[in-house]
This record gives C-alpha cells, sequence and structure tokens, in this order.
C-alpha cells in the first residue's frame, strides 16, 4: 500500500466542529485524508465508536456512504445536529420566538442598581465564593466605553437573589450524577447540583419554550444550542485573578475561563455565574455558523433507517447502539473502517456527557460501556475492559470486506492499554501494517521537551483484513527481554536521528520497532520507566537553555556518542535540505505542501515537529502576501552551487601560492568556475595512506571539499558550508581524528561559512553534542567575504599565517568575537 499523500498536520477545527463541546475529537482534516486515501467514492464507510462524527460526516462530505455506530446517546446527536442540513431562516425565527417568550423574564432575573449613575441595570455576571455572591459585573449605558463594571453584591442584591428561591421553575433534571471521585462526583450529588437556583429557573424557561416547537427538526436544533450553552451556564466556569496596570494604578481584573476547562464536575470555590439568556445566545450565534459551513460543505445527507437504505438514496446510518453486537450490518460489506477507540479509563464519556444527557432525557446505556472506571457503582475493570474491546474488533472483522482497511487512532501511552487496543485488533484476525504519529497543529514547547510525559500528538495505526482468514495465536516475550528491547530500540532511534531526541519522537519510533506492541509481556512497565533506569548507564539527558542560558527542557542521548560516531549528518541537516529542496522546485509553496514531504519522507521516529520546519522556512524564505512561502535570493540550486564552487576555487587557489598540493573533492571535481574545471586544480591523486589503511575511510575522506597537503601528508582541511550541512563537515573531520588520532594534532580544519548564515550556525555550535565534538575536534570559522578578500589580495607569494588569521567563531549579534582555538 502507497503512503498517505496527504499533509497530516493537524489542523484546528473549523466552525462546524466548534458548535457543541466533545472529548478528545479527532480533527477532521486528517480522518477525511485517511477517508480519501483508503477508500473511493460510493464506498461504505463504519466508524464503531464515532464520537461527535468526523468519520460519518467527512465520509458523507466526500461522497461516500457512513455507518456511525455509538452506545453514547449525546455523541450520535451530536453527529446529527452538526451533519443535518437545516432552514437557516426558520432557525433564526424560532430563536427569535424563544427570545420574545423568555428574554425579559429571565433578564429580570439579574437586576442590580449602577452606582455610577443610579440606573437599574441586568448584569451578565456574578462571582461566587463558596456559594455566596460575592462580585457583580455589569454594563451600563452611562459608560460610553461600553465597559463592564464590577461591584460588591449588596444588601438589595442578596434579597432579590433569595427570593428567587420561591420562583417555581419548569422541569429541570435532578437524578444522581455517577458517583466517581476521579471525576470530582461525590456520593449523592446531583445534576442540579452543577446550577446556581436563578440559572436552573432560568435554563428550565428556555428548555420548556423548545419543547413547544413543533419542527421537529428546528426542535432538534433548538436543544442542540441548549445543551451546548449548558457548561456555560453551570458552577464549572472558574475565576481568574490577575493584576494589571492602569495609568499609574494597579488594578485587579477579572477573567472568565471557558467552562469545563478540566475533565470531571468540578466546581470550584470561587466560581462564575454567567446569565442564562446571554449563554443561550451566544451559543446560537456560534452554532448558526456553523450551520451555516455545515450546509454549504455537506451536499447530501439522507439519514438511512437500515443498512439496506445504503444501497438506495441514502447515505447516512447513525446507530445509538453498542458495537458489541452489529448483526444488523451484514457480513463483508463495508469498504473502509476509521475508528478512534476508547483508551481504558483516560475519558469516561457516558459520566462525562451524563449531564447533557439528563437534561435532553436520553438514556445512557451504561452496562455496555467500554472502560476502566473507578467509580464503587460500576463493575469496570481492565480484563472487562479488554474482553469487551476484543468483541467489538471481532464484530468490525465480520463485517469489513477481505484485503479492505481498519485504522484505529488513540492518543495514549499506558503500555497497558496500547497493548490491549492492538491486541483487540490482531486477535481478531487483522494484519498489523503501519504506524504513523503525524505531529498536532499545536503542540506544547514545554511539553514537547519534557522528558518524560504523555504523548503529543495521535498514533494512526493501519490494519488489514486478509484475503483468507488465518489462525491466531498469542505470543510474548518476558519482561526483561521487552525491557532490553526497547533500550535497544531508544538508541537505534536516536542514531538514526544522529542527534539529542525528545521523549515524544523516541516514543513514536518505539512504539513502530515493537511492532505496535501486540507482543508486550503482561506487567511491562511503561517506557518511560525504562528509559529513566538507564539514565547514567547507557542514556543521559541533555539539557536545552533558551537565549538567555535558562534550561527549558531536555532530550535524551546514548552517553559517551558524539558526532564521530556517524557517517551521515544529523536528522536537523537533513530535513533542512528537503525543505530547500521543495522549496527550489516551485516558485511559491504552502507550509502544508512542505509538511506533505516531510513527514512522508521522514517518517515515525525521524518525524519533526510542525515549528522546526517553519524555524528553517523562516530561515531560508520569505511569506508571501497569500501565506504561501518564496525561497530568498541566494539559496537556489543554481546559485548555492555557484558559490560554493567559487569558495573551493579560492581555497584551491590560495593553497598552490603558499606551496600546498590542492586535493578537491570527488563530488566537487566535476563543477567549474571561472571557466575553470575543479579538477583541474587538482594534484596527482595522493594516497593519504600513512594515516589510513582501509578503503571505506579513505573514500570518506575523499568526499571533503578541499585538503592542503604535503605528498599526501594532509596539512590543512576545508568544509565549505553551503551544500554541506556543519555536522556533515565535524563528521569528515572526525574521521581523520579516529583513523590516526596521533598523526593528526597538526592538522588545521576549517569551516568556511556565508555571512548570511552566521547566526544560524551560532546557535548550532552550542548545541550539546556538537559543543562536545568540537571540544574534541578544534575547528576554525572562515568567512566567504573575508575568503575572497584574501583571495583577490594575494599576488604572487602566500603564507599559511594568511589563512589562519580569518579564523573565528561564528557569533550571534551583541557577541564578542573570540579565536575559535579559544573555543573550549
Amino acid at each position: 500500500m502507497s503512503h498517505i499523500n496527504h499533509a497530516l498536520v493537524a489542523k484546528t477545527h473549523p466552525p462546524m466542529y466548534l458548535m457543541h463541546k466533545y472529548w478528545a475529537r479527532k480533527p477532521s482534516n486528517v480522518v477525511r485524508a485517511y477517508i480519501e486515501h483508503y477508500s473511493e467514492v460510493g464506498d461504505v464507510i463504519l466508524d464503531p465508536f464515532c464520537g461527535s462524527g468526523p468519520t460519518p460526516i467527512e465520509a458523507i462530505k466526500t461522497g461516500r456512504n457512513a455507518v456511525a455506530v455509538d452506545l453514547d446517546p449525546m455523541a450520535i446527536f451530536i453527529t446529527e445536529c452538526t451533519a443535518m442540513p437545516v432552514d437557516l431562516k426558520k432557525f433564526e425565527e424560532s430563536f427569535d420566538k424563544i427570545k420574545d417568550s423568555v428574554k425579559e423574564e429571565i433578564y429580570g432575573l439579574y437586576k442590580t442598581k449602577c452606582e455610577h449613575c443610579g440606573r437599574i441595570v441586568e448584569y451578565n455576571a456574578v462571582i461566587w465564593r463558596n456559594d455566596t455572591p460575592m462580585e457583580i459585573r455589569h454594563g451600563c449605558s452611562c459608560q460610553k466605553n461600553g465597559k463592564n463594571l464590577w461591584k460588591n453584591v449588596t444588601e438589595e442584591d442578596t434579597e432579590t437573589i433569595e427570593k428567587l428561591k420561591d420562583k417555581k421553575p419548569c422541569w429541570f433534571p435532578d437524578n444522581e450524577l455517577i458517583w466517581n471521585t476521579r471525576v470530582n462526583v461525590h456520593r449523592g450529588m446531583k445534576v442540579s447540583e452543577l446550577f446556581t437556583k436563578r440559572n436552573l429557573y432560568a435554563l428550565s424557561l428556555i428548555l420548556n419554550e423548545i419543547e413547544g416547537i413543533k419542527n421537529k427538526k428546528i426542535r432538534k436544533m433548538m436543544l442542540f444550542v441548549f445543551s451546548s450553552a449548558l457548561p456555560q451556564a453551570s458552577k464549572l466556569v472558574f475565576v481568574i485573578r490577575q493584576r494589571g496596570r492602569q495609568s499609574d494604578s494597579i488594578k485587579e481584573e477579572k477573567k472568565e475561563v471557558g467552562s469545563w476547562a478540566t475533565r470531571g464536575y468540578w466546581v470550584p470555590d470561587e466560581y462564575f455565574e454567567i446569565n442564562a439568556w446571554n449563554c443561550f445566545e451566544n451559543r446560537f450565534k456560534k452554532i448558526l455558523r456553523g450551520k451555516k459551513q455545515s450546509n454549504e460543505e455537506i451536499k447530501e445527507y439522507t439519514e438511512a433507517k437500515s443498512f439496506d437504505d445504503l444501497k438506495t438514496d441514502k447515505n447516512v446510518l447513525l446507530l445509538n447502539q453498542s458495537s458489541l453486537d452489529l448483526s444488523n450490518i451484514p457480513p463483508n460489506s463495508i469498504d473502509y473502517v476509521f475508528t478512534d477507540p476508547p483508551y481504558g479509563d483516560s475519558i469516561p464519556y457516558l459520566e462525562l456527557n451524563y449531564m447533557w444527557a439528563s437534561w435532553l432525557k436520553f438514556n445512557a446505556n451504561f452496562e455496555d460501556e467500554i472502560i476502566i472506571s473507578d467509580s464503587p457503582v460500576r463493575n469496570k475493570n481492565f480484563e472487562m475492559y479488554e474482553k469487551m474491546l476484543g468483541a467489538v474488533f471481532r464484530q468490525v472483522y465480520r463485517v469489513l470486506k477481505p484485503d479492505k482497511y481498519l485504522t484505529v487512532t488513540f492518543h495514549s501511552t499506558d503500555i497497558k492499554i496500547w497493548n490491549s487496543i492492538i491486541k483487540a485488533v490482531v486477535m481478531a484476525g487483522f494484519d498489523l501494517e503501519k504506524i504513523i504519529c503525524p505531529p498536532p497543529a499545536r503542540p506544547s514547547a514545554k511539553g514537547l521537551l519534557h522528558p518524560y510525559g504523555s504523548a503529543v500528538g495521535d498514533y494512526y495505526i493501519r490494519f488489514r483484513k486478509p484475503k483468507n482468514e488465518q489462525l491466531v495465536t498469542e505470543k510474548e516475550m518476558d519482561l526483561q527481554t521487552y525491557e532490553r528491547e526497547v533500550i535497544s530500540a531508544a538508541m537505534r532511534i536516536m542514531g538514526e536521528r544522529r542527534e539529542p531526541t525528545i521523549y515524544q519522537h523516541i516514543l513514536n519510533g518505539i512504539m513502530v520497532e515493537l511492532n505496535g506492541g501486540r507482543n508486550v509481556p503482561i506487567g511491562a512497565r511503561n517506557i518511560e520507566a525504562i528509559l529513566k533506569d538507564h539514565v547514567g548507564t547507557e542514556l543521559e539527558l541533555i539539557p536545552i537553555k533558551d537565549t538567555k542560558d535558562k534550561v527549558i527542557g531536555e532530550k535524551w542521548w546514548v552517553k559517551g556518542w558524539d558526532l564521530s560516531h556517524f557517517s551521515q549528518p544529523a536528522l536537523t541537516d537533513r530535513v533542512e535540505r528537503a525543505v530547500i529542496n521543495v522549496l527550489d522546485r516551485k516558485v511559491k509553496v504552502s507550509l502544508d505542501d512542505i509538511l506533505q514531504v516531510i513527514f512522508i519522507e521522514f517518517p515515525n521516529a525521524l518525524t519533526p515537529d510542525a515549528q522546526s520546519v517553519k524555524t528553517v522556512l523562516e530561515e531560508y524564505a520569505t511569506k508571501t502576501k497569500d501565506g504561501n512561502w518564496m525561497l530568498k535570493p541566494g539559496y537556489s540550486e543554481k546559485e548555492r552551487t555557484s558559490q560554493h564552487s567559487r569558495m573551493i576555487y579560492y581555497l584551491a587557489k590560495i593553497g598552490k601560492k603558499i606551496g600546498y598540493e590542492i586535493w578537491i573533492g570527488q563530488r566537487e571535481q566535476g563543477e567549474s568556475y571561472n571557466k575553470t574545471r575543479l579538477s583541474h586544480l587538482c594534484d596527482p591523486l595522493p594516497t593519504f595512506r600513512f594515516i589510513v589503511s582501509d578503503d571505506l575511510t579513505l573514500d570518506r575522506i575523499k568526499q571533503i571539499d578541499v585538503i592542503w597537503h604535503e605528498s599526501g601528508r594532509i596539512k590543512y582541511v576545508f568544509e565549505v558550508e553551503n551544500t554541506t550541512g556543519i555536522t556533515d563537515a565535524i563528521i569528515r573531520g572526525s574521521i581523520i581524528r579516529s583513523a590516526a588520532p596521533g598523526l593528526t594534532l597538526d592538522i588545521k580544519k576549517y569551516i568556511v561559512i556565508p555571512e548570511s548564515r552566521e547566526a544560524l550556525l551560532a546557535k548550532k555550535l552550542e548545541e550539546p553534542i556538537i559543543k562536545e565534538s568540537l571540544r574534541k575536534d578544534v575547528w576554525g570559522f572562515i568567512r566567504y567575504g573575508d575568503l575572497e578578500v584574501l583571495y583577490k589580495s594575494i599576488r604572487k607569494e602566500a603564507s599559511s599565517t594568511d589563512i589562519e588569521r580569518l579564523g573565528r567563531k561564528p557569533v550571534l549579534r551583541n557577541h564578542v568575537q573570540k579565536n575559535i582555538y579559544e573555543f573550549e
């Protein structure tokens, strides 16, 4: 199977996927890329854990038919309301009717007196502390700039709030939540306790109006708006207090935070009560924007009542049921499966969605949920989770056509959960073919540089249903072998990258090296714990510092390794070259186009994060008005080759005037400058045999750009840094040192650098592995401009002192320059 030819960088969610909160929603652009790659127009796509619906929605957007299955009624409800077409005029008219019916009554619940002008105004929020109202935020026409005002709750305000207790609301849910302290639900805690009395009353009025809407589709969409507004209208909106400067005084500012910023039903000691009508109206506006997009992008949406309907004019089947039994889907009828299964105890979906489900009067089937739960009232342990997961993938295997594909995606580094999911799929009969971990749109810099922790981004694992069924048996390696394999894999990954590596990239590679973890033994420890145990013996942590020399994170490295262990450049240099090559092929190119090439060329553990690619772009390209990137002048292949040849020409001519014999790298000998083929500047082929005896090392030395020698005795080595990365140069120089350490102490080594890259090279020299290599192998640095001046100033004779005088370390601005020989 070919690579998926799409940029798999997760993009931020578009408006249609931001209408309603849901947990761990997968990026729609990635889902769409997989669907388009592994299926054809008219095919049937299945997601047995559809969640908020990106799989079925992207399927029907691309001309496929979709079967969406989920045990959670909220999941099916959100999927349907996101996708189904809506008459926006009727939608807005319905909202206006609700507004006319209840807005004024609800606003009457939030009345206070403006302390600036004495007017009675509606307030938009109140801060409660320990269930006591403390501060009110309101607007007033006396404020010409329209800014909000703050006031302390008065006795009159308190009396107004107390009177609300006598008001009889319409229906609201008063059932108990599922007892689980992990999601901040104590025993006996009720849904109604998540709201103030006032907001319960206001919400019940809005819900009562919605339930009276006769148009079934519009009523469903208004319930969608209502449930979307519930978190913001609850006590789950906590307060962050910040101090800000206003003129010459310090003023405290209050800031509300989007509700459910943390998973679970945590009611803080200090929380916001937001005006319930404002919550509803704001969500309506957001959903209206989302529905405008979905109406435009989803050209066809016709719900099926059964699978057979998909063979007619219907294109989506929504099933609110457990995937433990897919008998209502015929065998060998599905063309592609894309799914995101539950990750053990990571997200208790039904428990977290129970607040919404209670208000919407949905019945949740907790018994069949596939999860590991800490709740004392649920029998959901790991053994049950593993058993149920296996049953689902046996059902998926039954309905998928032979030789078709299943993609499983999830975000978990718990090796126990990882192994359970992989094992469930493989034991159902699938062949595991490939594991991919594309980086997310906005990974946390702090998270990336932390040496331990969770994964950054999602794993996408490709399975294939074989044409012929095969007997699958479970194999296991012992714990000791497994841990040795983890360390060996980590060392191989760092060897492939040839540079200190963040935990995320090691993790991505190890998961692939261990074949998805399907043979991981029972009781295996997580990878981060194993790596940590080997710090100081086989591994070490390299501190990463910012420009102020402050440690901001750590990367992993193999203890004792430096650049002399490698024959190829570091991954950073390889990625840099690849980016330049993409830019060189087109006049303008988008970031997504570049990332697509990079992530195909550098998969799994070699995949760089998007930000590092962008850093390379900013160095070599300029951003155009339309958001694309264009190569800066001087960096095209033709220009770089010309500059490279010119510097080699200068070095050869200067060396000859000093009196040395000249060797030019084998690749460079085919180039020309000043109407002279560079091979014509070479003296007869030297042997260099007094230094090396093996042909491989000799061949690598012959790749060095320029060597000044005396009958094969090397005196000066030059690498021209333009088409060659700095690690390339250091690697080749270290070959000479490692080949004959006692004979190379008097060899001078220089890297010739363009002035435009000096700042970037100065940063590279501070990287720990390069710094350590330079400590062992001293290099000088010569600027292009300085070399050209020297070449043009020499008339007849020259001395070695002339070239050595040019050697200086690359510097960042405001740094004091000093000779490279002092650099240690």
